[in-house]
């Protein structure tokens, strides 16, 4: 661990570092080539969006495979009671890291994005130094948490005070945790993309490795130590792709540091206070189902929210990892911003509507496929509640604006109030209409939120939506809508025939914006072209 000094062999060290950080801002950023640089520094072409989008979001089914072959392996080693200890020890920790960690994780991706966006490499060095540095000192705040709350933890979880040995002992896990999300902060920042979606697959993999071995030797004995070496091993993985673009440095005693951290403190706080909300809106949910339906209820709604917004939400990885940092780079510009922005919306419709209409009329299959055939009930559920996420593509890009300007409270209060009227919503449909009830409330819930954030920030901010764009919205919005009034009816050959077509004409939609906005695909396929060509050549 390397500590900075004041005085002379401060600015001798900074000297070295920045002029390791100048180097690598010369780099063609993550592959781009150097024309392609300016534009990734602007606003990002659609090409990027689409790129890195799709690159991300395919990285991310691969983790998610990872995880089901994990999972699956657990299920058989462990059993039942095994993997139910397993996640309650897993639900604790991210607990008390949430809570310890300020939310620095999140917005620190804003702070150093900032300086990277006007390319100040110096503030660059110092600010992921301050990140490090908060980062470390909140490990340690959860790890001390985290032994203090063990005997508390045991007995509200367990009904006993058995655990609290166990407990002690997942500790370190706090401080690997801290470590881990700040350096992958730092990259989404800096938009080393690739590093990033290396670390998404190699993190799953090494988790895999890491674990099972523990749980073939030493069964439910074994999850402590999984955790605690997995965790680990996750942590060294990050630091062995970030260390070569920034060196580690930290100075643990710097009141300046301590000063800095602060401002990403007043934006994690509201955003780690809004997902202390959504957990608790989700948690209050289930109860109300448990107590109004039964448990198979809760069990129904459980899997089919998951299935939605889990599997359909593949698409928006690529938002917080580089749109976010990209936002928050021209956040002061307001036409760059509703520029990024508007870009954004378009990529998330063009990529998510065609995805929704296969969801949407293959839904029965997709359900058998990934659960069996007692979760068909809420096969129209799924399909209502996709509707949801046609809106959440046009609001979620929208939805990063006030964290992008630093208004954390804002935030707070539109995530507070999209999640008291989702409750409400979901709460009446299952009184009303069961479990099909809870997935039309989604689906209102995804209506009102769309209005809520384009009013609010509209005024507020300034943003306004492209109207070019509007036309192909309303198009695919149509091929939604069509898809879900299919989704819900019993016959098989109208979801295939009339749903076949509706696909075709989504996709057809997708496809010409695709020509008419991106060269991505028709430069691929002229290298293609040109390959081939040059293999009859040479044949000939």
């Amino acid at each position: 661990m390397i500590f900075l000094d004041k005085g002379t062999e401060n600015k001798w060290k900074c000297r070295i570092f920045v002029s390791y950080i100048m180097s690598e801002t010369q780099e063609i950023k993550d592959g781009l080539t150097a024309s392609e640089e300016t534009e990734a520094r602007e606003d990002a072409t659609y090409d990027h969006i689409v790129k890195y989008t799709g690159f991300l979001g395919g990285i991310q089914v691969l983790t998610i495979l990872v995880n089901v072959v994990r999972n699956k392996l657990a299920a058989v080693l462990l059993g039942t009671a095994g993997v139910g200890l397993s996640a309650l020890y897993q639900s604790v920790i991210g607990f008390l890291h949430n809570t310890s960690n300020l939310g620095i994780s999140f917005s620190s991706i804003k702070e150093i994005a900032e300086f990277y966006g006007g390319n100040h490499p110096e503030k660059v060095l110092r600010q992921v130094e301050v990140v490090r540095t908060w980062s470390v000192w909140t490990g340690g705040a959860g790890m001390l948490l985290c032994l203090l709350l063990s005997p508390a933890i045991s007995y509200w979880a367990f009904g006993d005070t058995s655990h609290i040995l166990s407990l002690c002992l997942l500790s370190p896990v706090m401080g690997f945790m801290a470590v881990t999300v700040g350096e992958i902060s730092i990259l989404k920042a800096v938009r080393r993309l690739k590093r990033v979606a290396v670390i998404s697959v190699l993190g799953a993999a090494a988790t895999l490795l890491l674990t099972i071995p523990f749980y073939c030797f030493w069964g439910i004995s074994g999850v402590v130590p999984a955790l605690v070496v997995s965790t680990f091993g996750i942590m060294v993985v990050h630091l062995c792709l970030s260390l070569p673009v920034f060196p580690w440095c930290v100075d643990l005693l710097s009141r300046e540091y301590f000063r800095k951290g602060w401002s990403m403190v007043r934006v994690g706080v509201p955003y780690i206070m809004a997902m202390v909300v959504n957990m608790s809106v989700g948690m209050g949910i289930s109860l109300f189902i448990t107590n109004w339906g039964s448990l198979s209820d809760v069990g129904l709604y459980g899997m089919g929210y998951n299935l939605v917004f889990a599997y359909a939400g593949v698409v928006f990885t690529a938002v917080e990892a580089d749109y976010f940092p990209r936002l928050s780079s021209v956040h002061a510009d307001a036409g760059r911003m509703n520029l990024a922005i508007n870009r954004q919306i378009k990529v998330c419709v063009l990529l998510m509507s065609p995805f929704l209409v296969l969801f949407m009329i293959s839904m029965p299959l997709v359900v058998r496929l990934l659960y069996t055939s007692s979760f068909l009930p809420m096969t129209g559920m799924a399909v209502c509640a996709s509707m949801h996420m046609f809106f959440k593509s046009m609001t979620l890009p929208v939805a990063y604006t006030s964290l992008a300007k630093g208004d954390a409270v804002m935030y707070l209060c539109m995530e507070a109030a999209y999640d008291i009227f989702m409750a409400v919503c979901v709460m009446v449909g299952f009184v009303y209409a069961g479990i099909l009830g809870t997935g039309i409330a989604l689906a209102l819930a995804g209506v009102f939120d769309w209005w809520m954030i384009y009013a609010v920030y509209g005024r507020r901010y300034g943003f306004k939506s492209d109207k070019a764009a509007r036309s192909f919205i309303a198009a695919q919005f149509l091929c939604v809508a069509a898809a879900l009034y299919l989704g819900m009816q019993p016959e098989i050959w109208l979801k295939v025939a009339a749903g076949g077509c509706v696909l075709g004409v989504s996709v057809w939609l997708s496809a010409s914006a695709i020509r008419k906005e991106i060269t991505l695909f028709s430069e691929l396929k002229r290298k293609i072209g040109g390959r081939f060509g040059k293999r009859r050549r040479l044949s000939k």
